[in-house]
C-alpha cells in the first residue's frame, strides 16, 4: 500500500513538472515570437517581416497544437494509471477479504475436527459438532460458488433460463424463500404491494438478487432489522423497492456502490467482512434482465433503499426480451440433444 502510494505521488510529481516544462516553452517561444516582431517592425523590413511573421506565426500555431496534444496525452495515461493504482488496490482488499472469508470456515471445520479426533464426544455433542461443520463447508461453498459465478457472468458463461412469468408469483415466492432461509419474520421481512404483469426472468437469479440485498440490510443494521419489499408498476416496467432501517449510506458512496470489489471505509459502518462483489453481482444480473437498478438514501443512520426495474414482457424491450425466451431454448435443445446421444453425454 505505501510502495503503491508512493508511486502515485511521483506520477502526480512529474506530471506537474512535465506540464510546468511545456508552459515554459510554451510562453519562451511566444515571447522570441513577440520580439522578433518587434526587430521586424523596428528595421522597416516589409518583405522579410511578412515571410518572418507568417513563419513565426506557423511555427507558434504548430507549438500550440503539440502543446495540447501532448497534455491531453499526458493527461489521459495519469488518469489510467491512477485507475490502474485504485484498481490494483482495490484487487488486493478483494484478496485479503476473500482470503479471510475463506479460511475462517476452514480453521472452524479443522478445530471441530481436532476436537473429534483428541477427544471421545457424546452423541449429541457429534451430532452438534457436525451441523456446525456442514453449515461451515455450505458457507465455505457459497463463497467459492460466488467467486466463480463472478467470473463466468463476466465471460457470458452464465447460463440462466429465461421464462415468462407473472411478478407477483415469482416476486412474493423469493421472499418466502429468504424468510425461511434467514429464519425471518413476516415482521422483519415483509412484503407488500402486486404487479399482476407478466416478465421475462431466471427465477433463480432474482433470488440471488434478493438473498444479497437482504443479506446486507441484516448485516448493515444495528438494531431490530425491518426490511420491506414493495411491488408495484408503471406503464411500461414492473418496480421492487426494498427498504431497510439500517445505518444507511453516505452520498458520497451511493454512485460507488455497484462498482467491483468496492468496500465502504467510514468509522461509522459495522467492520462487515465481504468480498465486495455482491452488489456488483446484482446489478449485473439486472442488467441482462434488461432492467436497471439504484440505490438512495439520506445518509447515515437514514436507512437505505435499491430500486429495481424490470420491463413488462410485451410492452416495453420486447425484441430484447424475445432474444433472451430464443437463447434458453437453444441452451435447452442444446442440453437436451446431449442427453439424448449417449456417444456425446460420454464424450
Amino acid at each position: 500500500m505505501r510502495n503503491r502510494r508512493r508511486l502515485l505521488s511521483y506520477s502526480i510529481v512529474l506530471f506537474v513538472l512535465a506540464q510546468l516544462t511545456w508552459f515554459a516553452l510554451l510562453g519562451l517561444f511566444v515571447y522570441r515570437f513577440l520580439i522578433s516582431r518587434n526587430m521586424a517592425n523596428q528595421m522597416g523590413q516589409v518583405s522579410i517581416q511578412v515571410d518572418s511573421t507568417v513563419t513565426s506565426l506557423f511555427i507558434l500555431v504548430g507549438g500550440c497544437i503539440l502543446y495540447v496534444s501532448v497534455s491531453v496525452a499526458m493527461a489521459i495515461i495519469f488518469k489510467n494509471l491512477s485507475s490502474q493504482l485504485r484498481l490494483t488496490g482495490m484487487y488486493d482488499t478483494f484478496i485479503a477479504n476473500v482470503t479471510h472469508e475463506l479460511k475462517s470456515p476452514l480453521a472452524s471445520i479443522n478445530l471441530y475436527l481436532e476436537t473429534l479426533k483428541m477427544r471421545d464426544v457424546s452423541k449429541e455433542r457429534l451430532h452438534e459438532f457436525v451441523d456446525l461443520m456442514l453449515k461451515d463447508a455450505n458457507r465455505l461453498n457459497n463463497h467459492i460458488n460466488s467467486i466463480l459465478k463472478i467470473s463466468a457472468l463476466e465471460q457470458k458463461k452464465e447460463i440462466f433460463e429465461f421464462h415468462v412469468h407473472r411478478a407477483n408469483a415469482v416476486i412474493s415466492n423469493a421472499v418466502d424463500e429468504i424468510r425461511t432461509q434467514y429464519q425471518l419474520s413476516s415482521e422483519t421481512l415483509q412484503f407488500n404491494g402486486r404487479a399482476p404483469h407478466k416478465c421475462v426472468l431466471d427465477k433463480n437469479a432474482l433470488y440471488v438478487v434478493f438473498a444479497n440485498l437482504v443479506d446486507n440490510a441484516l448485516k448493515y443494521t444495528v438494531d431490530q432489522p425491518q426490511i420491506i419489499v414493495d411491488l408495484s408498476s408503471t406503464a411500461k416496467h414492473i418496480v421492487i423497492r426494498i427498504s431497510d432501517n439500517g445505518i444507511g449510506i453516505a452520498p458520497k458512496d451511493q454512485k460507488k456502490m455497484f462498482k467491483k470489489f468496492h468496500r465502504i471505509e467510514n468509522k461509522n459502518v459495522p467492520n462487515v467482512k465481504g468480498t465486495g462483489l455482491g452488489l456488483y453481482w446484482v446489478r449485473e444480473i439486472i442488467k441482462l434482465h434488461a432492467g436497471s437498478i439504484r440505490v438512495h438514501s439520506d445518509g447515515i443512520g437514514y436507512g437505505t433503499t435499491f430500486t429495481i426495474k424490470l420491463p413488462i414482457y410485451q410492452i416495453f424491450k420486447t425484441r430484447y426480451l424475445n432474444n433472451m425466451l430464443k437463447w434458453t431454448n437453444r441452451k435447452k435443445r442444446q442440453q437436451d440433444k446431449i442427453y439424448d446421444n449417449p456417444t456425446l453425454h460420454s464424450n
